[in-house]
């Protein structure tokens, strides 16, 4: 046990994955129950605890190729979760006039 402790590089930033990944499992396990207490959303907690540990806070994680991984992941995660809160009846209700501002915004952006 001793042996495996000793091998392990705790240097900061960290660069073994395996840490990395357990860092990263740890705060997306934890930084959601920790800031429930002080009534922050999970996903706004989630975004802080990774601004926390990033190289703009304590600096315990350099951005690599397994952080932009980990942050694809979660921006995909926070659209799934815009996706849940659509009101499908409410979109219907206002169904024109949802569609022709997201037609401007698109092609406003692609001018």
């Amino acid at each position: 046990m001793i042996a495996l402790l000793s091998s392990l590089d705790l240097t900061l930033p960290l660069t073994n994955p395996v840490i990395i990944f357990a860092l990263v499992l740890f705060i997306i396990l934890f930084a959601p129950i920790v800031f429930s207490k002080i009534k922050v959303p999970h996903i706004i907690g989630l975004i802080i605890a990774g601004v926390m540990v990033g190289p703009y806070g304590l600096h315990l994680l350099n951005r690599d190729a397994s952080i932009v991984l980990f942050g694809t992941v979660g921006l995909l995660y926070i659209m799934f979760l815009a996706g849940l809160e659509i009101d499908l009846a409410e979109l219907k209700k206002a169904g024109k006039k949802f569609l022709y501002s997201g037609l401007s915004l698109f092609l406003f952006h692609f001018h």
